[in-house]
């Protein structure tokens, strides 16, 4: 007679045994993944070195040669000039940070801006493989919080920063003199275009969403012109070879296009990595179709990494599959991602 219970047991067995194979798998995929919270607590110790980096000969050089090249930083550096009714300075990691206020009266705003600082530890891990040595461009840098931990880190030997908006970038100039980054972290205040020429920076509500505006399009919030530069020019008039650099970071609230239509000697050279915030909407913004951009990355690159937990298939792809990847994005909050854009041998 046949025990009616043996196949349940056997079933509770083999459910016990699959169990314990994924508990295997996951602590094996668990020691695999670099932790963030490792460069959260190296970044105070290799602070203090980077400061020691930022007196070597070959960073004061830098350093002299970009206040030659940049009128701007060489105001800023030396400014007096107190910030204090449209900033707050705290503690961000051990580092003394600056942080630009719209709206320094309004006290939810203040708490909401001052709760949100942190550094992007995951996406430099992300970046990591192929984003190691040689100078990096930061194009839309902000207040540095990409640019000034990887630094700080020694991921690259120095980071050449473009920011448009006056208070964005005056913050970004005494987070690097107050960190002592001079030399390794060299912020411009400039916008990239396609062309070389004056562009309007629309000021947004929270200080990541400055964005360029087209001639004759209308706007109820504050504009202000700046100067533009292609990437290329911006290149000429800083002295850098595209030898030297190995990683652009770009996150222009929808100029990416024009971004790209004025590096066209970087995207030649394939050795350079470049991370891209793609925002659908922004990107609608701007005039542009998502065949604008998409285009010139298949043009330029062979392979992304798409950097959203969102993400699904594969995580290193042909370029060839940069649409279908990407065709989640919907726009607004869920239509922003970052890419990592490489070439490979074939």
């Amino acid at each position: 007679m046949i025990d009616e219970g043996t196949p349940a047991v056997s079933s509770i067995s083999d459910r016990k045994t699959r169990v314990e194979q994924l508990e295997q798998k996951i602590d094996s995929l668990h020691r695999t993944v670099l932790e963030k919270a490792v460069l959260q607590g190296l970044l105070p110790i290799r602070a203090r070195v980077a400061a020691l980096r930022s007196m070597a000969p070959d960073a004061r050089q830098r350093e002299q040669r970009f206040r030659e090249a940049s009128p701007a930083y060489a105001r800023e550096i030396a400014s007096a000039e107190s910030l204090a009714s449209s900033t707050r300075v705290i503690s961000l990691d051990s580092l003394t940070w600056w942080v630009p206020l719209l709206r320094p009266d309004d006290p939810t705003v203040v708490d909401r801006a001052l709760g949100h600082q942190d550094f992007p530890y995951r996406v430099i891990l992300q970046t990591r493989e192929v984003g190691l040595g040689g100078l990096m461009l930061d194009i839309g840098a902000n207040t540095g919080r990409m640019a000034v931990p990887r630094a700080i880190l020694g991921d690259v030997t120095a980071v050449y920063c473009a920011e448009p908006d006056l208070l964005n970038y005056q913050c970004l100039v005494r987070n690097v003199r107050d960190n002592h980054l001079t030399g390794l972290v060299l912020p411009d205040h400039v916008a990239m275009a396609s062309e070389d020429g004056v562009v309007r920076l629309e000021r947004a509500k929270t200080t990541g969403g400055h964005r360029v505006i087209d001639e004759g399009v209308a706007t109820s919030r504050t504009v202000t012109e700046v100067l533009a530069l292609t990437v290329d020019s911006w290149m000429d008039r800083l002295g850098v070879a595209p030898e030297q650099v190995a990683f652009v970071k770009v996150d222009v609230q929808g100029s990416e296009v024009p971004v790209l239509r004025g590096a066209t000697r970087l995207l030649a050279h394939r050795h350079v990595a470049w991370q891209i915030e793609i925002d659908l909407q922004a990107l609608v913004g701007r005039g542009f179709v998502e065949d604008d951009l998409f285009r010139p990355l298949r043009e330029h690159f062979s392979h992304f990494i798409d950097l959203s937990r969102r993400g699904v298939g594969d995580r290193v792809r042909s370029i060839a599959e940069l649409t279908e990847a990407l065709a989640y994005l919907q726009g607004g909050a869920v239509g922003r991602t970052d890419i990592l854009l490489f070439s490979l041998l074939p």
